[in-house]
């Protein structure tokens, strides 16, 4: 019986834990906000048009193998920014069976001293898998690290990160927490892309995505140049890019 009631204080004690770094993240973050402006500008040709040649040299392959999990002008978006940005040093939360990966790997094949660093939580084989199979060509510009979250790896990844992906777990504090690890290795004026950042208000084969709303979150409360896919739609804009404010990091310390 006192085991049972010490595991039921363990875990009140884990879940106000959690709680409490939430709170707390979401004061820091709070601090970092801003109006944001959804838009792409007038004279700009937008992202998803932008080299579009280049992701359709792997479209049918990524589709048919049933690596990515993301719509098509999502996949369009994320190349598009990816060629026009030119990133050095990419960083990339979660991997899964590495469709996002293998977006951003094609798209930098040909960029001189482009790099990408993958990071998931889980160490099992499936993470990659896709990349490894069916895009062995891709795999020299690539560096996976697995097992473990991201701030255990950073150090080894260095600072000055162009361009961070992430597309975590959804549930608060997820990519919340994520934004906050990775926020002293980012460059500035860094690009970072949350996907998913409509999960909250769409459902997928009878999911329940209600409480999905970390990358919703997040995305709203940076400081920065925001930007969606062009198009209408829930699915259309579920995807977004952030060029983060010169000297955002001073805002956290403040």
């Amino acid at each position: 019986m006192m085991i049972l009631k010490t595991s039921k204080i363990q875990i009140i004690k884990s879940k106000l834990s959690l709680k409490i770094i939430l709170i707390l993240s979401l004061l820091i973050l709070i601090k970092v906000s801003k109006n944001i402006i959804f838009s792409q500008k007038l004279d700009q040709i937008p992202f998803e048009q932008y080299d579009t040649n280049i992701f359709n040299n792997i479209k049918d392959k990524l589709i048919n193998k049933k690596c990515s999990l993301m719509y098509e002008n999502q996949r369009e978006f994320l190349n598009g920014i990816i060629r026009k940005i030119k990133p050095k040093k990419i960083l990339e939360l979660r991997v899964f069976f590495g469709g996002s990966s293998i977006i951003i790997l094609n798209a930098i094949k040909d960029l001189k001293n482009s790099h990408l660093y993958s990071i998931d939580l889980n160490s099992n084989e499936i993470i990659g898998s896709c990349v490894k199979i069916h895009f062995p060509d891709l795999l020299k510009k690539w560096t996976l690290f697995k097992g473990d979250v991201a701030a255990q790896f950073l150090d080894k990844i260095g600072k000055n990160i162009d361009l961070a992906m992430i597309d975590t777990s959804h549930f608060e504090p997820g990519e919340i927490l994520d934004f906050i690890m990775i926020l002293p290795f980012l460059k500035e004026e860094a690009i970072v892309i949350f996907h998913d950042i409509d999960h909250q208000i769409t459902s997928g084969k009878g999911k329940d995505m209600r409480y999905e709303w970390a990358p919703y979150l997040i995305f709203n409360i940076i400081r920065g140049e925001k930007y969606l896919p062009s198009g209408q739609g829930i699915f259309n804009k579920n995807i977004g890019e952030i060029k983060l404010e010169k000297n955002h990091k001073k805002f956290i310390h403040d």
